[in-house]
């Protein structure tokens, strides 16, 4: 082996691909435009109510009039639906209706 020269080899990247070239403009670009559609949909959300596309009222049938906590572990609700009224007693053992009669008020 006297006389030979030996060549170290050329490092071989990983993958066997070129390098990695983006400006970074582009990067800065990007996650603004990120930053904007996040911004968008936070928006959104917030003005539907927790849904993307906001849904009208007026098809709505059933109301809660009002809700009162009555002991620990129990509620009482008074429901409107379809112009009549719900007195429901909600607990963990079960709900329970306790009255039901029309409404004396129309459903806004």
């Amino acid at each position: 082996m006297a006389g030979m020269t030996v060549l170290a080899a050329a490092p071989v990247r990983l993958g066997g691909g070129a390098a990695f070239d983006v400006s970074s403009t582009r990067i800065v670009g990007a996650l603004l435009l990120c930053l904007m559609l996040a911004a968008l949909a936070a928006v959104l959300l917030k003005r539907g109510g927790g849904r993307l596309v906001p849904t009208g009222r007026a098809g709505r049938r059933i109301a809660v009039v009002e809700s009162r906590r009555v002991s620990a572990h129990a509620d009482l609700c008074l429901l409107r639906c379809d112009d009549r009224e719900y007195l429901v007693l909600s607990s963990a053992a079960g709900q329970q209706v306790l009255r039901s009669e029309p409404a004396t008020e129309p459903t806004p």
